[in-house]
């Protein structure tokens, strides 16, 4: 046999044993972690944040608290509906539920158990009236980030790049890295998974959250063979929140009490 036709084969025979090795090979991955942690916030105070995949919204979630007043309000959106609830100063709790069908706005109320207060003819859209003997917490109890897009940012693996700085408050400045990372690393290995395309940061004071906006796609896979069979199956997520907090000598930017109350008082 020729001389150079070995040779050729030879290296032939390697290319495909480290193809395949490669395949199934572990990388090194980083370990997921929040560089916030969950806290209640103090006085009044605005925040939203929000959740959406390939560019349709998952949730989002506006809270407003009015410390002046004892007014809360508390608007989460899902895909199909709507939820405004609103606490007045002297603990009546309404809400009202905005659906995309007359169907789906049933379905709502009758598992909501509380008391139609008022039905709109032109839209699926109704207002009813907590009868519970106490309503269910407010945000002024709630902790932020909320528990669901909080774990967006305990699936990702984030450096911290610097600092900078908002309304004289100095804030830590972390980035979202793209490449492999564990989650729920506490168990003996964790759940492996590949980040790609993380772009965007997230800045905190002193371990609580104050500014989000991040956006990445993750490939639930193991090894490299793993990515390449799931590459195409990615979505992309995009994480975003902002809190806003008043003081008792500034204006209010947010407007507590919905325009829909008058309904029903």
């Amino acid at each position: 046999m020729d001389r150079r036709y070995a040779i050729v084969g030879a290296v032939a025979l390697l290319a495909l044993a480290a193809g395949g090795l490669l395949a199934l090979y572990t990388p090194t991955a980083a370990t997921a972690s929040s560089p916030a942690e969950q806290s209640e916030l103090d006085g009044s105070f605005a925040v939203s944040e929000s959740i959406t995949v390939d560019e349709s919204q998952f949730v989002s979630r506006e809270s407003i608290v009015d410390a002046s007043t004892d007014e809360q309000r508390l608007l989460i959106s899902f895909e199909t509906v709507t939820y405004d609830h609103y606490w007045t100063g002297d603990d009546r709790q309404y809400t009202q539920i905005t659906a995309a069908s007359e169907q789906e706005l049933a379905d709502r109320l009758a598992e909501s158990g509380d008391e139609l207060r008022y039905e709109y003819d032109d839209e699926p859209s109704a207002i009813v009236e907590s009868t519970a003997g106490e309503n269910a917490t407010g945000p002024a109890n709630h902790t932020f980030p909320d528990t669901l897009t909080h774990s967006q940012l305990e699936m990702t693996a984030f450096e911290a790049t610097g600092t900078t700085s908002a309304d004289g408050t100095t804030l830590d400045v972390h980035e979202p890295r793209t490449g492999w990372t564990v989650v729920d690393a506490g168990d003996d290995d964790g759940d492996r998974l590949y980040v790609a395309d993380a772009d965007g940061e997230v800045r905190v004071d002193d371990g609580q959250l104050r500014h989000a906006n991040v956006t990445l796609e993750r490939v639930d896979a193991e090894t490299w063979g793993g990515y390449l069979l799931e590459r195409g199956e990615t979505s992309t997520i995009r994480y975003e929140y902002d809190v806003t907090e008043s003081h008792e000598d500034e204006d209010e930017d947010e407007a507590v009490q919905p325009d829909w109350i008058e309904k029903v008082q």
